[in-house]
């Protein structure tokens, strides 16, 4: 707690006067002896206990009343709990949320809402704490902690800067319990500045429960939620899919397909105009909007015959979030999509060939290779879009263990099918101990009426619906044997009894291809996978094009730490050549003078980077621009046994989160003095006497005169 006049408590032993005064009119009396005294100081003793006691009470509250009175002119400012004036805790730790759709602004502001949660949590730091607070920063897009000298820092340094990354929120809060365990802290306030995504935040993931565990055990840690979970006004978003260069009779174009979306639902049709950019080369023409969605597929821009690479981008008009509203491509000799089959079963490969082996395109051929278990030494992973992989699952020390998540975090695929050693109710064999955080459990057999998957993710992942919108038909399938899945993941389809059929890896974040696991396999009497076919086709074209986009010198990333290798700063010499046209606040080429800031951003934002021959267009992933939010229950659950409190705030707000709460202690000395006022009252007994003085007392009856 702080006061904006802070010079008016130098007031505060004026607190005393009741006290003095009183002392003062004790001093006053006069002390006068006569015969009846001693049946008074007799009477006096007897009740010296409680009146001692009252006239402490009406002290006290007379002391009280004047402090109260004291702070009300000082204006007295508070963040939340009237404990936060015990002094400053141990740390301050800000978990911050650098998604792409924190930078949403209101059309009439200026600030988005990345920027005025920095501003915020830093005036309230510095109202609450002053200068001593220690303040950390955690973002959401290195997960790296970052002391900061000084509060106002917060919104100064390249960690805290505008990026077009997606969020993790459970990653980043266990970033901020291991900060805290590792450093032994006590008392600790952690604030998180988000806006609520559900894509962020994961809900569902099983990985809150050990957090809500652990920070159980953390008796002084409070949370404070300050939430942007308000859209700030319309907004519309682009994106770009199937980008392909063709030679056709003597002339060259580039095709691709593009997508618009916007927020609100029932709006009236309008035509939005669209921008493409190819190698500095413009043109304009509009989009048609009815509903939520627009798709134009297959939008050709005549080429020059003799361009054969470059890229390009699809830019909207400024609008509520300027970071969705470009997007861009790469175009080169398209790479040959190349599936490699791990497994010795005939009656799985074939299945599994005749899928990947199919082109979505004419004249345009795939590869599917096969390998035997026993000669995987001989994968060209560079190579390999797609690894489909069904036999045991290597060591956690072995190089296979290596290679695959290596391959993952190239952006690439790779779906795990059971292997077919070991029958039902088998235990996991001793060499399948896992690999992402998955492995297998035992097989079971399925009743007749359990075979028909009953859940499945409609809105993303391998089984989406198509682009028409029309379900895929999971729902058709049969399963006669499954083999259980464990570990942390995320289901995208499920069985009756809630046993999941398909599960991603909840390893496979941001910039990191997908990893999957399909606990069915393609086999007559195992399951209609094969048979029916159309489930299986789009699963595996899915993943087989999603890895595509990875290889060749032209490739397409989502913006993530992992975009460019390992990490960002360990990545080879990427340059822009082209940046996204939203600001962000901090230099980002890495050959300018602020070469250390540009390179803690390099690989978090849009753009066509390139190095020697590759180029790269880096994009924010897809899912910020879902607008889905957090419910009220399902953050109470996340935060279901710790203590926090939640803060709605909008970015143009400018409400501060210290308040001022001199009407607190103005209500305090208005009780303060009532209850001196109840205290100062006569008693019962005493009213009555006084009552009954002048006269005689009512159960008197007078003399009668004969009597005299």
């Amino acid at each position: 707690m702080s006061f904006l006049e802070p010079l008016l408590l130098f007031g505060l032993p004026l607190a005393a006067l009741p006290v003095i005064i009183h002392l003062i009119h004790l001093h006053r009396r006069r002390t006068v002896r006569w015969a009846a005294m001693m049946f008074l100081l007799a009477a006096q003793r007897m009740n010296r206990g409680l009146s001692r006691l009252r006239q402490v009470l009406i002290l006290s509250l007379r002391v009280l009343a004047v402090l109260t009175l004291i702070a009300v002119i000082a204006r007295p400012l508070a963040g939340g709990w009237l404990g936060l004036t015990g002094g400053a805790p141990d740390a301050i730790l800000v978990l911050l949320d650098r998604s792409a759709s924190m930078e949403e602004k209101n059309l009439a502001g200026t600030e988005t809402k990345r920027a005025a949660a920095l501003r915020k949590v830093s005036e309230a730091v510095l109202d609450m704490f002053g200068k001593q607070a220690r303040v950390v920063l955690i973002d959401s897009a290195t997960l790296e902690p970052l002391a900061l000298d000084r509060p106002e820092a917060l919104s100064d340094v390249p960690q805290s800067a505008a990026t077009d990354t997606a969020a993790d929120l459970p990653a980043l809060a266990q970033a901020g319990l291991d900060f805290i365990t590792k450093n032994q802290l006590g008392r600790v306030d952690v604030w998180i500045a988000s806006d609520l995504r559900q894509s962020d935040w994961d809900p569902t993931s099983g990985r809150w429960e050990a957090l809500r565990s652990a920070f159980a055990g953390l008796k002084a840690v409070r949370f404070h939620l300050l939430a942007y979970g308000q859209a700030s006004g319309e907004n519309f978003s682009v994106s770009v899919e199937n980008v392909i260069r063709r030679d056709t009779g003597g002339r060259a174009d580039l095709s691709f397909d593009i997508r618009v979306k916007r927020r609100e639902a029932g709006a009236a049709p309008l035509s939005v105009p669209v921008q493409v950019v190819i190698n500095g080369t413009r043109s304009t023409w509009e989009v048609k909007l009815t509903e939520l969605e627009a798709l134009v597929q297959g939008h050709t821009v005549p080429l020059d015959q003799s361009v054969k690479r470059g890229w390009g981008r699809v830019e909207l008009p400024a609008d509520a979030n300027l970071r969705d509203n470009s997007f861009h491509f790469v175009f080169d000799e398209p790479p040959v999509p190349r599936t490699v089959i791990v497994s010795d079963d005939a009656a799985t490969i074939g299945p599994l060939r005749a899928v990947v082996s199919a082109s979505l395109e004419a004249g345009r051929n795939n590869e599917a290779i096969v390998h035997d278990p026993a000669q995987v030494a001989g994968i060209e992973w560079d190579r390999a879009a797609l690894v489909l992989w069904q036999a045991p699952l290597p060591l956690a020390d072995d190089i296979l263990a290596q290679q695959l998540e290596n391959h993952v975090a190239a952006g690439r695929s790779v779906v795990f099918f059971p292997p077919p050693s070991g029958a039902a109710g088998d235990p996991m064999s001793a060499e399948e101990k896992g690999i992402f955080g998955l492995t297998w459990g035992p097989w079971k057999d399925l009743d007749a009426t359990d075979r028909q998957p009953e859940w499945w993710r409609t809105d993303d992942g391998l089984l989406a619906n198509a682009r028409s919108g029309e379900a895929l038909p999971v729902g058709e399938l049969e399963i006669a044997r499954q083999r259980l899945i464990r570990g942390d993941s995320i289901p995208l389809a499920r069985l009756p009894g809630g046993e999941p059929l398909l599960v991603r890896a909840a390893s496979s974040g941001p910039g990191r291809g997908g990893v999957y696991f399909c606990g069915a396999l393609p086999e007559p009497g195992q399951s209609t996978l094969a048979r029916d076919g159309v489930v299986l086709f789009a699963m595996l074209q899915r993943a087989l094009q999603s890895g595509v986009l990875t290889l060749g010198n032209a490739q397409q990333r989502e913006t993530s730490l992992r975009s460019l290798g390992a990490t960002s700063l360990d990545a080879p010499p990427w340059r822009h050549v082209e940046e996204s046209a939203a600001p962000s606040g901090q230099p980002s080429d890495p050959g300018s003078p602020e070469a250390g800031l540009g390179r803690a951003l390099l690989g978090l934002r849009a753009g066509i980077l390139f190095e020697g021959i590759r180029l790269m267009a880096l994009n924010r992933p897809l899912s910020e621009d879902a607008g889905a939010t957090l419910s009220d229950a399902q953050l109470d659950q996340l935060f279901a046994g710790l203590e926090y409190r939640r803060i709605d705030d909008t970015a143009e707000s400018g409400r501060s989160l210290t308040n001022e709460i001199w009407r607190t202690f103005l209500i305090l000395m208005a009780l303060a003095l009532i209850g001196e006022a109840l205290l100062c009252l006569p008693s019962r007994r005493d009213a009555f006497r006084a009552e009954q003085k002048p006269g005689l007392p009512t159960d008197t009856k007078p003399v009668p005169t004969s009597a005299a």
